[in-house]
């Protein structure tokens, strides 16, 4: 399948490339491109103009600051899983970024590019082709969502690998545009809109992610299900950090609701407390009601509902092998 046509433009800093976004409403930001360009291929997307971030130097980084750690936005994913620094202190991040399609995904995958990514459907992510035997989704400029026979909705899921694992490290988010610079938590940076799932206002770039000192005090660990080890999506992805010293634990979920999703239930039931078997399972049953997943894959809700409290077992379990 060929790209549509559009405009291109390569800005060599973060002011010009904030620019042409302004001057260019409709135009779409590029950097690894394992997403977007997939989508402008099956025409799910078909922005105007592509402006390549790429060639941005001071987007590219890891690095300490007042002991937060700062990852610039265009660090790609394989830089992330083969730092010492992460390895060591961030498992759950490394095994995250690890986790993330094939092997060329996390050379040319950004940061910053995981964490944006557009929502995932059956019904939307589809050649045109496959499309055009329905009427259009309302994710793709239609009036109806397919999945759940509503109009005006859309329950698409998003489905990275990577925020669960930043979300349980309390990670904040930080972004440029024509108004400046500001600060958000990763967790409030979600809309929950399946059609437009990010709070991400006209011409603004996400350049950092920013993990706190504290998060690296603690365990964690990613793991996910998916159909093959490499390549797809998740299934059901699951993340797990906990400050042993202070009985403090936090868990994410993706791929089962329109945003990944902080299972706060979970993390009040473990607070405070010594992770034992008769808790463990007390936390795995409750984490099925932390999402309302739809039926965005060939996978039933029910069944993502169970997966959701299996990989947590598993999560843990990897995690308190890494702190004996």
């Amino acid at each position: 399948m060929r790209l549509p046509k559009f405009e291109y433009f390569e800005p060599q800093d973060l002011n010009e490339a904030v620019s042409i976004l302004k001057n260019e409403p409709l135009a779409k930001i590029l950097a690894g491109g394992t997403d977007l360009l997939i989508n402008m291929k099956h025409r799910v997307e078909t922005p105007t103009t592509l402006v390549n971030i790429k060639g941005i130097e001071d987007l590219d980084y890891i690095r300490q600051d007042n002991g937060d750690l700062r990852l610039g936005g265009l660090t790609t994913l394989k830089r992330i899983y083969q730092t010492a620094l992460i390895l060591e202190k961030l498992p759950g991040l490394a095994e995250a970024a690890a986790a993330v399609g094939s092997y060329h995904h996390q050379t040319m995958g950004t940061l910053a590019g995981n964490v944006c990514q557009q929502n995932r459907c059956k019904f939307f992510n589809q050649s045109r082709w496959w499309r055009s035997s329905r009427p259009t989704c309302f994710k793709a400029g239609g009036e109806i969502c397919h999945v759940v026979n509503k109009k005006e909705i859309c329950y698409s899921s998003y489905c990275g690998d990577v925020a669960p694992a930043l979300l349980v490290l309390n990670a904040r988010i930080a972004i440029a545009g024509p108004k400046g610079a500001r600060e958000v938590l990763l967790e409030d940076f979600y809309s929950g809109d399946g059609k437009v799932p990010l709070n991400l206002s006209a011409a603004e770039i996400v350049t950092e992610i920013i993990i706190p000192r504290e998060a690296m005090d603690g365990i964690g660990s990613y793991t996910k299900f998916a159909n093959r080890e490499s390549i797809d999506f998740p299934i059901v992805g699951t993340a797990y950090w906990a400050s042993r010293e202070n009985k403090q634990y936090r868990v994410a979920f993706t791929a089962v609701d329109r945003r990944p999703v902080r299972g706060h239930q979970v993390e009040a039931v473990l607070n405070g407390q010594d992770i034992s078997g008769e808790i463990l399972e007390t936390a795995c049953d409750l984490a099925a009601k932390e999402a309302k997943p739809v039926k965005t894959s060939v996978y039933s809700p029910s069944y993502k509902r169970k997966m959701m409290g299996l990989l947590l077992k598993t999560a843990v379990s990897r995690a308190e092998r890494r702190s004996a």
